[in-house]
This record gives C-alpha cells, structure tokens and sequence, in this order.
C-alpha cells in the first residue's frame, strides 16, 4: 500500500474550552503553530522511563518531532533506554547504589561534584548535534550541573526544567525523616549532614560538596537562562529562598486525555508512583486496615517495596495487593479498573503527573493538602484533600467517597475538563515555543560577534581571497552544500587560498577558522522561505566592504545576489546544485522566485557551474549558454568496527540504507512502500530528518518497525560506520542535482540502486543499478534481486568504489574549481558573451573539459 504523504494546515482549537478536540501526543498544530524547526538538545541522567519525570520528557520530545523539530537527548548510558544516533556521546553507566571500593566511591563523588568527562562528552555532542538550545531535567548525580558550563561555553542558551528541589536542598526533595523540610533555607546545606536526610555519611557529605561548589561557582545563575516550573508553588518556593522571580516561568505538564468509562461501583482503589518513605505510603495502608471492604491496588517500585509489603503482611490485610512497575498502558487500565486514585505525600511534590493521568480517565483524587496539590485538585470538585499525615482522616475520606458513586462520576468528569481545557498538548506547546524564542533571542544578543576586518589580497601574489555566500555553514552537515563547502573550502585553503565562508550562527558553532577556512557568523530569521535570503542579503553586504577576488554564491536562491559584488569590482560565481523550483515543498510564489534564480545564475554571475551533465545540457538548451561543468565529489571509506549500529539492533551487510533529507522529491515514501512489499529479514534503515517538512516526516516516521529503523541525522564516526556496514544503499528520489550520498555511498563500495533521473544515471550507469522513477512495484522487484544475489552487489560496488576514484575525488573538484576562478578573473570585457549550444555530449564518469560561461 502506498505511503500517503499530504502537506496539511489544520486549524486550531476555539478557545472555548468546551470545544477543544482530543490530542494525542504526535499532534502536529496548526496555523498557529511555530513554523520555523529548532534543533532542542534534552539533558537528562536517565534514558528511559524511570519515573514520571522520564515519561513527560518522552512525551514531550516526540511533541516536538511530531511539529517539525529536531531533538536529541543527552544522557547516561543504560541498555533499558532506547538506541539513539548520539549513544557514543553518553556518560557511561554509573550505580552509585552497587557496590564500590575506596577508589570507585572517591571518583564517583568528584564525578557528582563536577564531571570533566560529562563536559567533554556533551560537547562533543553539542559540536555534532549544534543545538538551538538544551532543555535540561534530572542532570544531577550521574551527569553533574558542569554540563551546564559547557553549554554555556558554546553559546547554547539553557531551560532548565524543575522537577524537584535539587538547587535549593541537597537531597533534592526537602524532606528529613519522611517530613517536609526546609532547614537548609539560605544556603545553609550543612544542616543537611545534621538531619541525615539522605543514607550514608558519605554520600551526604558529598551532596553537600556538590550544593556549596556550584552555590560558590554560580553554577545555575550563571548557566542557566530560565527556569521553566511545573507550578506556581515551585516558583514561590524558589522566590522565598532568594531567587529572582524574573528567572522563572510556569507550565504544568500536558495530559492526553481518554474516552469517558464509568468507574466500577465495586472497583479498587489506587496508588501509582515510587514506593518510598517520603511518598507516605504506609499511612494509605493503615488507612486500609479500617476499610477492609474497599480494596486497595499499589503499582510502582522503589527501596520501601519490601518494608511495604511487610507492614501489609504485619496488619494482616487481605486487601491490598502490589503490582510492581507498571507501563504506561498497563497503568492506563489499571487507572480505568478504579474508582479513584490516592496520593498521600508527605513531600511537597512539584505538580504530579499521575493525577493528571487520573483525571484523563475522569477519576478524582485523594490526595494530602500539601506542596501544589491546590493548583491541581480543587477540594471538592475534582478531587478531596485531607491533612497530611493524618491517617485517620484519610481513611474517613476514603470511606466517605467509596460509598457515593455518583460524586466519583461528577468529580472525574470535572477533572477530565480541567484536563481537557487547561492542559492540552498545543497549550503547552506553544506556550514551550515561545520560551525557547526568548532564549534564541538571548542567544543573539550574547553572541553578536566583531566582524573581521580583512585585508584585500595583491594581484601577483600566490592566492585568491574567496568567499562562500548561500549555505548553512560548516561542521554540522544539513544538505549536500555544506558537505560542498567542506571539502571544497578546506582543498582550496590547502591550495593557499584565503577561502572565507559565511555561516549562520544557528548552524555553525562560534569559532573564527575551520580547517584552514575563515568564518564569519551571521544571523538570519528561522523561516522556511525568509531564512537564505535574509542571510545571503547580509553576508553580500558584508562582502562588500571587503576585497574578495571572487565572490562564489551557491544555489539558485542566493544567486539573486550575485550581481551586487560585481558593481565594486569583484568576480562572482554561482554553483547550481539543482532545480530547486522543482522541490514539492515551495508553494507557487517561492517556486516563482527560485526560476528567477535560475535566471540570475545565467546573466548575474561571471561564472556558472552546474554539478551535473543533466543540468550542463539544460543551461545549453534553455539558456544558450555553456555552464562549466564542476561535479561533486564523494570520499573512499574503509569499513568500519561495527559499534553503533549493533546498538542500533543492525547487523553489519543486512541492512538497506536511505541517508538524506526526509523530504517528498526525495522519494522516501516510495522506499518504504517499496520495502513493505519485500519478505526478507533484511532491514531497511531511514537515516535523516527534515526542516520545513515536518508532516512528510512525521507521517513517514509512523511506519517504523522492527524492520523498518527510523534514525535522526547522523554524522561523524557514526556516519562512517553506517555507510560502510549497509548492504545496500538506495536513492529513490525524482529530483536531483549530484547527490553526495550517493557519491558517498559508492565511496564507500556499496551497491547502489537509484530511481532512473538523467542526474543519477549519469553516475551509476555501468556501476550501480536503477529502477523506474516512482514506480514501488519496480523498486521492490530490484531490491529482491539485489538482496539475493550478494556476488552481483559485491563487483556492482567494487565498480562503484573505482568510479570514485577516478572521476570524483575532492582534489580533482577543488582544481576544476580554481581553473575557473583563474579563467573568470582572466576575461577580457570584450569576451563576456552568451556562447551558442554545444552538441558534444560526456560518457558517464568521464568528464569532459571545463567549457566557460561567460556572465
């Protein structure tokens, strides 16, 4: 069945709360909605679903893929997490529970205290991943607050999301001997040695360290740009202890909401969470054993499970029954199966998300008045509060709701319109955009950078001073451009030439040199069609107050301005990679635009290039010019260790490989569609993600599988080793320019399948194989064949791997390239006409010489 893929606008929710639709968690919103994608990195020490803290931060990271964005986690290594691109980059595993000699427990407090390896692994995370900004959680303990200086080192501006009390009480929970507590108010974390509100001597001394350090250093002030609270009383709570309540935002947690079910008359009663001391869960079980008739279901985990389950077995109580951990469905069903929930702490608790996934399912709540429970049930109508501690008094109101079915029904009812009106996924989510937009702003102003001032280069000495304007940037690799960039930029400099690329700063880290290339950051609006033209008209401003020899303008967007440098004296080029007026996703006024381009990068520039024979003969026919003929390059890989794929679940040669933007020109869907007509235990692997087209990605993402692996971008030692370990590697798309995946792919000798576009068959014909143009039916038939005959993959990518080496080495592109910076500065005035088509024609891989196009 054909992978449908449509690009949709849906209207907003009234704002009459009675008519707010029911989301799920892979809503994408509407019109309304941020339009621009962010790259969020999320710091966390745990990997998976280990309390509700991890359920909402999954939640919310699949909110924010399922609107477009690109999110990453940073974390601690744990197999019962979920494989991720970034998983090398993760602090090892640490338990600081186990058993530890002296040497273990003396480097696990200099890790809690400050970790240099938590620094050096999420910058490295930082310097491939490049955020827009981090959304950090739980990093105490097993990450350590010292990630923060780091983020802050790279300019990356810092939410961090409080879910507990850590910065104000070293134990993080102000709570001593299962009571609230707040002795340590005003930084006094002595008194936490004294109360020994945390086991161990060591360890308290420890956390101790770790409070005084980071109060000394100004660790959260310094680092952090704000703070996002669960609730008001969070916030109060932290302006009472001395905070400035500038810094903090509120924003309770989102809660899908369910179908209403009627609660059983006769149905239990429940407790959902960690079973420690602080929860006051030994109150709620001698509560019970004055209520024998109404029983009681106790689901979660934690170090007070057995000493709960002896207290129950000591009081003789037939009803109550434990059911351990429960996942997030078995909780669901449990939650419908009950009357009512109850939450007794003794803590103050930051908001409580199981009280919202009570209320989802219209059941009221039980809970101690205590902390913020206030601001989520509203004693009498959503729920009950009784005073803390006071078993008594919980137990009559227990008794007192059980016995009246119809105040449960009305209750429940009431709190899934709380739910419903206050608490919807697009509410939360826009509310979370915006702060993220204070923070980029934040990030703008706190990295304006001094424009260099250079110093033009002298006619007759070795070298030209060459600027790059119209792509993202360097070291984060987006799109085909910026691998250009890279590889052009850094074989040109080696050559002795002044090579200068403009970069956004959004996209490349803030650094003044790369590879023997100058940068120059600039910032841009994040917008699907303002974001190149607003850089691209900076960046050409800026050029010309210098004295570049050659201005080289990349693509047909920014080829509008290539004109501009030519009034005061500079050479200009432009390098088209494509028809990118073809591309689904411009609507009729881009796409206008972009044919425009196309017509500037024949009279604008002194120079064109075209990185294909397809596009070489459409300048010929259509323009009657003769475009120099400059192709991409692809690097030779050797195979690689496989290690992360094996986390990934793969196996090195059983995987078919698709790495490349998620877009529709680019195929995907027919790939996948494709594939799901194959019975094979091959896997098919989907490496890549997309900007401006969120829902093709999303839609596509929901057919990941077991068979199907749906990866984020990857890059690096990762890219490496995915590339060279694949089977096969397909491009399916029915647009192209010159793909370096594809170049990369045969690199790396791969067997190769294409769709049968002129710009793909140029390449592989005679050492690749395609199949029709957006027929799956095809594309399956191929992939069998391919897959059953691994002799046929093995000479295909052999052959492949040679064409490489012989037609498409960088070096070779980066000469081409000089030759025609060296034949546009040459040209005499009178030469600087359109030249008549040509009739000769190239075999593949066989280019033939430059030929000019004089501007």
């Amino acid at each position: 069945m054909r992978l449908a893929y449509k690009f949709v606008v849906t209207s907003t929710a009234k704002k009459t709360c009675s008519h707010l639709p029911i989301y799920s968690s892979s809503t994408r919103f509407g019109s309304e909605a941020r339009l621009i994608p962010m790259r969020v990195l999320f710091c966390n020490k745990y990997n998976y679903r280990f309390s509700g803290t991890e359920v909402y931060l999954f939640e919310l990271m699949e909110l924010m893929r399922s609107n477009g964005h690109e999110v990453a986690l940073f974390s601690m290594a744990d197999e019962r997490g979920e494989p991720t691109p970034y998983d090398r980059h993760f602090v090892p595993h640490i338990d600081f529970k186990g058993e530890l000699i002296w040497r273990q427990k003396v480097q696990g407090a200099a890790h809690v205290i400050y970790s240099t390896e938590a620094r050096r692994r999420i910058r490295a995370m930082i310097q491939e991943f490049q955020p827009d900004v981090a959304h950090t959680r739980s990093i105490y303990h097993h990450l350590s607050p010292s990630i923060l200086w780091e983020l802050r080192a790279q300019n990356v501006p810092v939410l961090y999301h409080l879910n507990d009390f850590k910065l104000l009480c070293p134990s993080y929970n102000f709570v001593s001997g299962a009571r609230a507590c707040e002795m340590c108010k005003g930084g006094a974390f002595w008194q936490a040695l004294r109360t020994r509100c945390y086991p161990g001597a060591a360890a308290r001394a420890t956390l101790v360290a770790e409070a005084y350090v980071h109060r000394w250093l100004g660790t959260y002030r310094e680092c952090v740009d704000l703070f996002l609270a669960p609730s008001r009383f969070v916030r109060d709570k932290f302006v009472e202890h001395g905070w400035d309540a500038k810094l903090f935002e509120v924003l309770p947690h989102f809660q899908n909401i369910h179908a209403i079910d009627e609660p059983p008359k006769d149905g239990p009663i429940l407790y959902v969470g960690r079973l420690s001391r602080e929860k006051g869960i030994d109150d709620l079980i001698r509560a019970m054993q004055q209520l024998p008739h109404i029983p009681l279901v106790i689901a979660g985990d934690g170090p007070q499970k057995n000493e709960l389950e002896r207290l129950t077995a000591s009081l003789r109580l037939t009803n109550v029954e434990f059911v351990g951990h429960l996942g997030a469905e078995e909780r669901d069903r449990r939650i419908a199966q009950s009357r009512f929930t109850v939450f007794p702490s003794h803590a103050y608790e930051t908001l409580g998300k199981t009280i919202l996934e009570s209320y989802a399912q219209a059941r009221p709540v039980i809970a101690s008045d205590i902390g913020s429970r206030r601001e989520l049930i509203h004693d009498g109508k959503t729920g009950l509060l009784y005073r803390v501690g006071s078993v008594s008094q919980l137990a009559d109101t227990i008794q007192s709701l059980a016995a009246n079915l119809e105040l449960i029904q009305k209750m429940g009812r009431a709190g899934w319109e709380m739910v419903r009106c206050e608490h919807t996924p697009e509410r939360h989510y826009q509310k979370l955009m915006s702060l993220y937009d204070r923070l980029l702003a934040v990030k703008s102003k706190r990295s304006r950078v001094t424009l260099p001032r250079l110093d033009g280069a002298q006619h007759g000495k070795p070298g030209l001073r060459v600027a790059f304007i119209g792509g993202r940037g360097v070291i984060s690799k987006y799109s085909g451009i910026e691998s250009y960039y890279e590889e052009v930029g850094k074989h040109l400099a080696a050559m002795g030439h002044e090579v200068t690329v403009y970069c956004r700063n959004h996209f490349t880290p803030n650094l003044s040199e790369h590879n023997g290339m100058k940068l120059v950051r600039l910032p841009t609006v994040r917008s699907k069609h303002l974001e190149t033209v607003i850089h691209t008209g900076l960046s050409t401003l800026h050029a010309l107050t210098r004295r570049y020899d050659v201005v080289h303008y990349h693509a047909l967007g920014p080829a509008l301005f290539s004109f501009l440098p030519r009034l005061l004296g500079s050479k200009t080029a432009v390098t088209v990679q494509g028809l990118d007026w073809q591309r689904r996703k411009w609507g009729w006024l881009a796409s206008k635009v972009l044919r425009f381009g196309e017509k500037a990068s024949v009279h604008f520039p002194n120079g064109t290039m075209v990185v294909s024979r397809a596009l070489q003969t459409r300048y010929r026919e259509q323009h009657g010019v003769e475009a120099f003929y400059v192709p991409n390059g692809g690097a030779l890989r050797e195979c690689k260790e496989p290690h992360a794929i094996l986390e990934w679940g793969l196996q090195p040669a059983d995987y078919v490989l698709y790495l490349g933007r998620f877009s529709p020109e680019k195929g995907c869907h027919l790939l996948v569609e494709a594939f799901e007509q194959i019975e094979t235990n091959t896997k098919l692997v989907m490496a890549g993600g997309s900007s401006y087209c969120g829902e093709y990605s999303r839609e596509l993402r929901t057919h990941a599988s077991d068979r199907i692996r749906m990866l984020e971008w990857v890059s690096g030692d990762a890219l490496d080793e995915l590339i060279t370990n694949a089977m096969i590697f397909v491009l399916p798309s029915d647009l192209e320019g010159l793909s370096l995946a594809l170049l990369d792919a045969m690199g790396a000798g791969l067997c190769v399948l294409t769709s049968d576009v002129p710009e793909n068959r140029e390449v592989v014909d005679g050492a690749g194989f395609t199949f029709r143009g957006g027929n799956a039916t095809d594309l399956a038939d191929r992939l069998r064949f391919l897959i059953a005959n691994p002799a046929i993959r093995e000479a295909a990518g052999a052959t492949a791997r040679k064409r490489i080496e012989d037609h498409y080495q960088w070096q070779k592109i980066a000469e081409d390239i000089e030759s025609v910076y060296l034949e546009i500065l040459t040209e005499r005035p009178e030469a600087v006409t359109t030249k008549k088509p040509r009739t000769t024609t190239a075999i593949a891989g066989n280019p033939l010489p430059l030929r000019k196009r004089a501007g």
